[in-house]
C-alpha cells in the first residue's frame, strides 16, 4: 500500500476545514494515482490525472492554482511520511 501499513492508517479521526475540503477529496479521489519507482516505492502524486479532474472542477484560475498548490504540500507530507516508515 505504497509504503503504508495498516497501522498507519489507523488512527483518530480529524476534523478537515472547510476551506481545505476541496484540496482533501481531490487527494483523496488520486490515492491509487501514485508513480512508483522502478525498484518499488512512491516518488510522487501522476498529476496528469490530478489536472484532468482538476479541469472538471469549473474553477476560477485562482481557485485552481491555489488547489494545485495544496495538492502539492499534501504530496510532500505524504512522501515525507511514507519514506518515513521504510
Amino acid at each position: 500500500m505504497a509504503g503504508l501499513t495498516l497501522e498507519d492508517l489507523a488512527a483518530d479521526a480529524v476534523e478537515i476545514w472547510p476551506e481545505n475540503l476541496r484540496a482533501y477529496e481531490l487527494f483523496y479521489g488520486l490515492r491509487k494515482q501514485w508513480n512508483i519507482a522502478p525498484m518499488g516505492g512512491p516518488i510522487g502524486l501522476n498529476f496528469l490525472v490530478a489536472y484532468s479532474r482538476m479541469d472538471r472542477m469549473e474553477l476560477t484560475r485562482d481557485e485552481y492554482n491555489q488547489l494545485d498548490a495544496d495538492l502539492q504540500v499534501m504530496e510532500d507530507a505524504a512522501l515525507e511520511a511514507m519514506r518515513s516508515k521504510e
